[in-house]
């Protein structure tokens, strides 16, 4: 992640950093991000929520439910693999941890905007991990939002 502490912040369909650049798009379920593109297939059921994502390179990368309700989400992105936790039953906002512990948070805010703030560990979650985990943060937390078209 580029910032210290890292900060991004998805603007609608686009991912910005602290300093206002332009980091990674989403239009017709392609996230692009840095020269390669996520083709994302997503199914925000009412009894389950689950979406995958492929590489340019074949890479798979998945997030799902792992009970009945959303507060836990398992992912993984390739051979690594995330949890990504409800910090409250109150909140929206969530955890993403990895095998060394809390790398994220993603606080969906009532501007519509969501913010992902790295922790001290951010800079081992790589940064195309971190714009598929927080899109689906964006897409299972935030009110509806389909990319344009």
């Amino acid at each position: 992640m580029s910032d210290v502490p890292p900060r991004w912040t998805w603007i609608g369909n686009e991912l910005f950093d602290s300093p206002g650049r332009l980091l990674a798009t989403v239009r017709s379920d392609v996230i692009d991000v840095d020269g390669d593109r996520l083709l994302i297939e997503c199914s925000p059921g009412p009894l389950h929520f689950r979406a995958r994502a492929t590489s340019t390179n074949g890479e798979v990368f998945t997030v799902s439910q792992r009970g009945f309700t959303v507060s836990t989400l398992i992912a993984s992105c390739g051979n690594a693999s995330y949890i990504l936790e409800r910090t409250s039953v109150w909140r929206k906002e969530r955890c993403i941890r990895g095998a060394s512990g809390p790398l994220a948070y993603v606080r969906p805010m009532i501007s519509g905007k969501v913010e992902m703030v790295g922790t001290d560990l951010a800079d081992t979650l790589p940064d195309m991990h971190a714009v598929f985990l927080s899109w689906a943060c964006v897409l299972v937390d935030s009110p509806v939002r389909r990319p344009r078209v």
